[in-house]
């Protein structure tokens, strides 16, 4: 039957049922002998060379701001959201064991959040800062990712597959926060606190990532039911972040160096007939940290402020699960 034949005598009864829904057309279940432990029923795939994927759910998406001297953090921004995701994805077979695919999300609404975090009192310890701001008028301005790939089968029999994979992604994330609370270190240790007013712009974050990846991704049937997982590991390139402090009236732009990416998935179908399946799947996208180069300015005017090399670090990781629909045809 193949590289992935497990089947137990419960899960071969199981098939050989649904087999009678299913039975001698292409692409659906036929019927194996169950009398013997390892035999059961098998999904052979139709010769389909285009599959659609669209998902709906939910995502935690966090981005990390920071500002050093040296080795010192100075600051520390830190970007949190939680809101609804669309996602969806469209991949072509071309023959030969070749691919290509192309995949998107994007996120809005939900709720978000922001603490301004500095130290400069010569202790970069997180919990001796000297200065804090925190926000829950903060707004995911927007999310947006997307990339095309192309895969080559190495392995694929009549109920899996396993392929490699390369491509490129962008991601685009912008959040802004108003008003919130301060306690700040002037002249005493967290001797000034108060608040500001209600809708007043504080800073606005926005991270754009180039990246191009390798990976694996692959698929095992059992019975009615879909396993499929992805990993993939890669690097930035062209990173920038932009910050913009409202009532500071300055704007810093952060040409950020290379950095490693993950991602790692799983997604699990349900088949509802020939060419269509329930799908619930989770995800886990992460671009580590990464140093880099600062130029400021004023907003109102575009001055120049200055430059400082080595002065910017950035990051992000998002966390997603979905539901939806796959066809294919």
């Amino acid at each position: 039957m193949g590289t992935f034949q497990t089947a137990t005598i419960t899960l071969a009864a199981l098939l050989v049922a649904n087999s009678v829904a299913f039975a001698q057309s292409p692409g659906q279940w036929s019927n194996q002998p169950i009398g013997r432990l390892g035999e059961a029923a098998s999904y052979t795939s139709p010769d389909e060379t285009l599959r659609l994927d669209a998902s709906i759910g939910a995502a935690y998406i966090e981005g990390s701001e920071k500002v050093f001297i040296g080795n010192y953090t100075l600051s520390h921004l830190i970007w949190q959201s939680t809101a609804p995701i669309l996602r969806g994805s469209v991949a072509l077979e071309v023959g030969n064991g070749f691919s290509v695919k192309a995949e998107g999300a994007t996120a809005g609404f939900g709720r978000s959040y922001m603490e301004d975090y500095d130290w400069t009192r010569g202790d970069d310890t997180f919990n001796n800062w000297s200065h804090r701001s925190q926000h829950p008028d903060t707004n995911l301005d927007h999310y947006y990712t997307g990339g095309a790939s192309l895969g080559y089968e190495l392995v694929r029999d009549n109920r899996a597959v396993v392929r490699a994979h390369g491509g490129f992604k962008y991601t685009d994330v912008k959040w802004s926060a108003y008003g919130g609370s301060y306690v700040y270190s002037n002249p005493g240790f967290r001797d000034d606190v108060g608040s500001f007013a209600d809708g007043t712009p504080a800073i606005a974050y926005r991270q754009q990532f180039p990246e191009l990846f390798l990976g694996i991704d692959g698929e095992e049937r059992y019975g009615n039911f879909r396993v499929g997982g992805l990993l993939r590991g890669g690097m930035t390139f062209l990173s920038t972040a932009t910050d913009e402090h409202w009532m500071r009236d300055l704007r810093f732009v952060d040409t950020l160096y290379v950095a490693p990416t993950f991602t790692a998935g799983v997604d699990l179908g349900f088949a509802l007939g020939r060419n269509a399946e329930l799908t619930l799947a989770a995800r886990y996208d992460q671009v580590f940290e990464a140093r880099g180069d600062t130029t400021y300015s004023y907003i109102s005017s575009g001055a120049s402020r200055g430059s400082a090399a080595g002065a910017a670090g950035g990051g992000m990781r998002s966390a997603e699960i979905t539901a939806g629909l796959r066809g294919t045809f």
